[in-house]
């Protein structure tokens, strides 16, 4: 289906904001889109983006997309315009919330632009669980923290919420230095009936599955989607 480009938001200096106007757009959390560019030969013209909307059914759908200078989709997407119109799959995967009520906290461990399908993700939890949600997110400066000020009024709003920005090459007032792998760590070691989920780059998604083994967690307590 095509959809109408609505708003673009420059979120940070390489990750944009795409709005579309839809009506009745359903999704379950965690999901992604297939993208089609319209004028490049198949098997090179379609890429997966999470679903960034908080929320399924409303009048738009956000997709959080950044900038690969050497890609052959974001180039052109990024040169597109309110107004233009973008072919958008029906909602796919099974990177979804598991249904437990006697899980224990629920982790949330993302770096860039995989933090978007945890939006979703979190609200649901929080409206659906008693558990303790964090989020543990994963950047190289302040100015890549995607959805900051959400995720700081989140943590206001809901004491079950707890949010642990980290930072590897900058540091920071209220951001922890370094690498998601140690913050994540310290909070689940004392909880081995957590639930984790996992979005981000390659080489952490790898790590992370490498540590989450050596704490004890087994498959059914993990989840992971990763890109390059």
């Amino acid at each position: 289906m095509e959809y109408r480009i609505s708003r673009i938001i420059q979120e940070s200096p390489r990750v944009r904001r795409f709005f579309l106007e839809t009506v009745n757009f359903d999704f379950i959390p965690g999901q992604f889109v297939v993208l089609t560019h319209p004028d490049l030969p198949q098997g090179d013209n379609q890429r997966s983006y999470s679903i960034a909307s908080i929320n399924a059914n409303q009048s738009e759908l956000e997709l959080c997309i950044v900038l690969n200078e050497k890609g052959l989709i974001t180039p052109w997407l990024f040169q597109r315009n309110v107004g233009d119109h973008l072919h958008i799959s029906e909602a796919q995967g099974a990177f979804n919330l598991k249904n437990d009520e006697n899980a224990g906290p629920i982790v949330f461990i993302a770096t860039g632009t995989g933090v978007a399908p945890f939006r979703s993700m979190i609200d649901a939890s929080l409206e659906f669980t008693h558990s303790e949600v964090h989020l543990v997110f994963g950047n190289r400066f302040q100015q890549d923290i995607l959805y900051r000020e959400h995720w700081e009024a989140l943590q206001n709003e809901h004491e079950r919420f707890h949010f642990h920005p980290v930072l590897s090459r900058e540091k920071a007032t209220n951001c922890a230095f370094g690498y998601v792998h140690e913050i994540y760590e310290s909070i689940l070691r004392d909880h081995s009936d957590a639930r984790i989920y996992v979005c981000g780059w390659q080489d952490m998604c790898k790590e992370a599955r490498e540590r989450l083994k050596l704490l004890g967690f087994n498959r059914k307590q993990y989840a992971f989607e990763q890109y390059d």
